[in-house]
């Protein structure tokens, strides 16, 4: 009996954590537009990055409306010590990034931003399909 009640246990608490993880994955994935930044270099134009389209596969593109795919990679997403808040790492051309996804909003700082520490802060907005 005593082993029963230890499966029933395992079972739940393990069906708890793999639903747990498709609901985080179900907030990380949509559309994201560029909203605020602080540029370190004068150079860059926001605008040639504007759109982050986080993919359920999980993949991730960097492009514009009307412009081909700047940038394509694979995303992971992992707890943080904040209840509120996903750690989201994203990884491509030999690098690995983490923004900080809290609500709709996914922040990027200096130097853990997508575009090699161009800006000193980043942020997407998820936008409403």
């Amino acid at each position: 009996m005593k082993n029963l009640y230890k499966f029933i246990l395992l079972s739940i608490f393990t069906l708890y954590l793999s639903c747990s993880s498709k609901i985080e994955e179900k907030q990380i994935i949509g559309k994201y537009e560029i909203d605020k930044f602080v540029t370190r270099d004068t150079l860059v134009k926001a605008e040639e990055y504007q759109l982050l389209l986080i993919n359920a596969d999980k993949t991730f593109e960097l492009k514009n409306d009307n412009t081909k795919t700047n940038s394509v990679g694979t995303w992971k997403s992992n707890k943080s010590e904040n209840d509120n808040e996903i750690i989201i790492e994203f990884s491509f051309s030999d690098r690995k990034v983490k923004g900080l996804l809290n609500g709709t909003i996914i922040s990027f700082s200096y130097p853990d931003d997508l575009y090699k520490g161009r800006y000193s802060n980043l942020l997407y907005v998820k936008l409403r399909k």
